[in-house]
C-alpha cells in the first residue's frame, strides 16, 4: 500500500472516529436532560395546539408535535443495544397512524389509534417508574414526574379520541367531540375537575374515565410520599 492511500486511510478512519464520538457525546448530553426534553416538548404542544386550531392552522402540525412527544417519551427506556429497535418501531407506528387516517388506505384507524395511546401510556408508565425508584431527587426525576403527568393527560386523550371513533356517539357535549375535545376532557378528568359539558355515554368510555380517574389520584398520593421520602433521606443525612 503506498504512502498516499495510508493517509487517506488514516484520515478517514480519524473521521469516522471523530463523528462517532460526536454522535456519543451528544447522545450523553441528552441523556443526562431527556426528561427535561420531554417535559418542555410536551408544554410546547399543549400551548402550541389550541394556538393552531384558533388560527386554522394545518393540523399535520399538531400530529407532528403529539408523534414527536411519543418518540421522545419512549427514548429514556432505551438502551444502546435496543435504541434503534425502539426508534424503527415508533416511527412505524407513526406512520402507520398518519397514513391510516386516508380513506384510499385499507387500513382501520380506530385500532391504531388505540394502539397509539397504550404505547404513550405505558412510556408515562415507564416514567413513573423512573420517578419512583431514583435514588435521588434532582431536576431530571422533577421533570420526569411533570411528564408522567403530561403523558396521561394526553395519551388517555388519544383513547378516547379511539374510543369515540370506533363508537360514534360515546362522548356527548355542546360541541364536537374533536381530538383536541377530547385532550380537554382527558386532563378534566385526570385532575377530578368534573365541568361537566362533556360526559362518557357508552360503557367502555365510563370504564377508562374510571380509570384515568383512580390513576390520578394515587399518582397525586405516591409522589407526595416520594417527595417527603426524600426529603426525609436529605435530613437524615
Amino acid at each position: 500500500m503506498s504512502a498516499s492511500s495510508e493517509d487517506s486511510l488514516a484520515a478517514d478512519t480519524a473521521h469516522v472516529g471523530y463523528a462517532v464520538t460526536r454522535t456519543t457525546k451528544l447522545w450523553q448530553a441528552y441523556g443526562r436532560r431527556r426528561y427535561s426534553v420531554l417535559f418542555y416538548t410536551l408544554l410546547f404542544m399543549m400551548v402550541a395546539a389550541p394556538i393552531a386550531a384558533a388560527f386554522n392552522m394545518p393540523q399535520i402540525l399538531i400530529k407532528l408535535l403529539f408523534a414527536l412527544c411519543l418518540l421522545l417519551a419512549v427514548l429514556p427506556n432505551t438502551t444502546k443495544h435496543t435504541r434503534i429497535v425502539f426508534i424503527a418501531a415508533i416511527l412505524l407506528l407513526i406512520a402507520v397512524r398518519l397514513v391510516s387516517e386516508r380513506d384510499d388506505v385499507p387500513i382501520d384507524f380506530g385500532p391504531v389509534l388505540a394502539l397509539y395511546g397504550l404505547t404513550g401510556l405505558v412510556a408515562a408508565a415507564a416514567s413513573f417508574r423512573f420517578v419512583v425508584t431514583s435514588p435521588k431527587v434532582d431536576s431530571e426525576t422533577v421533570h420526569a414526574a411533570l411528564s408522567t403527568y403530561l403523558l396521561a393527560g394526553v395519551f388517555f386523550g388519544v383513547l378516547y379520541s379511539a374510543i369515540e371513533f370506533n363508537s360514534p356517539g360515546s362522548f356527548s357535549g355542546p360541541d364536537q367531540f374533536t381530538d383536541s375535545a377530547a385532550t380537554y376532557y382527558s386532563f378534566v378528568t385526570l385532575a377530578t375537575l368534573g365541568y361537566g359539558d362533556f360526559l362518557p355515554r357508552s360503557e367502555l368510555a365510563r370504564g377508562v374515565a374510571t380509570l384515568e380517574v383512580i390513576a390520578g389520584q394515587l399518582y397525586l398520593a405516591v409522589m407526595v410520599a416520594r417527595l417527603i421520602g426524600a426529603f426525609e433521606v436529605t435530613k437524615k443525612i
